[in-house]
């Protein structure tokens, strides 16, 4: 059996495939960019193009499982062309935003949502790992910090429940291979409410550096935001966190279930990665 990882460039993807062929399960790599991603065990990934259909039935020849990464405009085409090579199980890198009351309208939500109905329409079996905020998500806080500028948000005091990047991948790959798991919802998040300012604080006790924060003008925060996302979604975005303004939220159990233990904390995650803050 083998099976196809979308997106191993990102790091959820990229984690997928690493343990798969960690635990010696057959794992094809897909990218849509095969040179930028280099080789994987000596193996560069097939060319997969979310957006472009006409590369989906070579990447998934022979494949029997898919951890694929969200596309709303081609998920029907390739639901269509994974039944037809014979996949029986998709596993999706989906949204918690899906489960936000009035977020029903929103971008991310409809990224996502859109390709689990796809999914749901297609008669493969499925399961959908809702994930919440990636404690990966502070590493935009980076190069302020080495800077010495340190984190500027529009709302320090907005809650959010990180979740380590390798728990959702751990999650993923148990998902793969754990019939049990099919046409199951697993909402993904840490362990812990925390609030910017208290990563912020993580973050500088790991690293050992001092990492101030400041709020700043919501329109300073967007226009640093849409540096790198489309202005609808840096929208939805500063939407939540003003939401979530002083407001903690509640850890889902659902990645500690799967796993069998808890999932890792931030300062965990912080400590492992403190070397990109200093």
């Amino acid at each position: 059996m083998t099976l196809l990882v979308t997106g191993v460039r990102g790091r959820v993807g990229g984690a997928v495939l690493r343990r798969l062929r960690d635990g010696d399960v057959k794992a094809r790599a897909a990218s849509a960019d095969p040179a930028a991603a280099g080789t994987v065990d000596g193996e560069p990934p097939v060319r997969l193009d979310l957006g472009d259909p006409e590369g989906f039935a070579p990447a998934l020849d022979g494949i029997r499982k898919v951890f694929l990464y969200a596309r709303p405009d081609t998920a029907e085409r390739f639901a269509r062309e994974a039944a037809a090579a014979g996949v029986e199980h998709v596993v999706l890198f989906s949204s918690l935003a899906i489960d936000e009351e009035g977020a029903e309208d929103g971008p991310v939500t409809r990224q996502h949502l859109g390709v689990e109905e796809a999914l749901r329409a297609s008669g493969l079996d499925w399961t959908f790992l809702r994930a919440g905020a990636l404690a990966s998500n502070a590493l935009q806080w980076a190069a302020p910090i080495r800077a010495g500028r340190g984190v500027r948000v529009a709302y320090p005091e907005t809650y959010s429940e990180p979740v380590h990047e390798e728990d959702v991948a751990e999650v993923a790959v148990r998902a793969l291979l754990d019939d049990g798991l099919r046409g199951r919802v697993l909402r993904i998040t840490g362990p812990e409410s925390l609030s910017a300012r208290r990563q912020a604080e993580l973050i500088a006790a790991a690293a050992g550096v001092s990492v101030p924060v400041e709020g700043v003008d919501r329109a300073e925060h967007r226009a640093g935001l849409t540096a790198v996302l489309p202005g609808p979604v840096a929208d939805f975005l500063l939407d939540y966190q003003r939401k979530r303004d002083g407001v903690p939220g509640t850890p889902l159990p659902d990645a500690a279930r799967v796993l069998g233990r808890a999932p890792a904390s931030f300062a965990e995650w912080a400590r492992e990665h403190a070397a990109a803050f200093r």
